[in-house]
């Protein structure tokens, strides 16, 4: 018996079946995957410093910077948090990790600018120039500066995607949120994280990316490892 509805056996039914299937399982996909990147941030995602543990090695993430060098909003407030966690024995060192791609565009000198006007002593801030996204900044936290633990500085948006890389990564890790105010383009920047999660997701457990430099070892000597060194002297 034939079908009364013969637009059933037409090939552009079967054509919009199929599109529709798979767009149902890319929807699908993204909201697996961002549920399992987010579940890496239910634990040690703080929101004040005061309620920090001690870390020993703050990273603090990139942002734009301005004219004559000078750190954006979202930016300085990263830069102030960690400041805040340094003066209170949360961190003893840090790393600001950037793009130094262009000679004119430089955010690490930047950011270790802003630091030092704020007293941090030289020999506590770390530079890392080829920090071009978060995947490459934590990578080369690990590898190029031998951090086993972390904690991270960012606002809220970003922090979840950071400290899941970060904890795929084998670093200890504890994130704080850096919103001390309201920011141009925040809906979109919550929509972009959407997609920059399964970005992290495909680097980490898929393509198990390298950063596009890495180069010598540089190693920080925090007040953990000085305590290990007294120990085993003692010894």
């Amino acid at each position: 018996m034939k079908s009364n509805i013969p637009f059933r056996n037409n090939k552009i039914y079967h054509i919009w079946k199929y599109l529709l299937l798979v767009l149902l399982l890319w929807i699908l996909s993204i909201i697996i995957i961002n549920i399992f990147v987010l579940s890496f941030s239910k634990t040690w995602h703080y929101r004040q410093v005061n309620d920090l543990e001690q870390n020993y090695i703050g990273l603090v993430f990139w942002a734009a910077v301005k004219w004559k060098n000078t750190p954006s909003d979202i930016l300085k407030d990263r830069l102030n948090v960690a400041y805040d966690a340094y003066i209170k024995n949360k961190i003893d060192k840090i790393i600001v990790s950037g793009d130094n791609s262009d000679t004119h565009y430089n955010e690490p000198v930047a950011m270790q600018k802003y630091l030092l006007g704020l007293w941090v002593p030289v020999d506590d801030i770390y530079l890392d120039y080829a920090g071009f996204d978060t995947y490459d900044s934590i990578y080369r936290a690990k590898e190029i500066f031998g951090a086993e633990k972390l904690t991270l500085f960012t606002q809220d948006f970003h922090l979840k995607r950071a400290m899941y890389i970060a904890k795929r990564f084998d670093i200890e890790t504890i994130g704080i949120e850096t919103n001390l105010q309201k920011y141009r383009k925040e809906k979109y920047n919550n929509r972009r994280e959407v997609f920059a999660r399964i970005k992290a997701f495909l680097e980490v457990e898929i393509f198990k990316t390298k950063p596009k430099f890495l180069w010598e070892s540089i190693e920080i000597i925090t007040d953990e490892k000085i305590g290990e060194a007294k120990k085993n002297l003692i010894q």
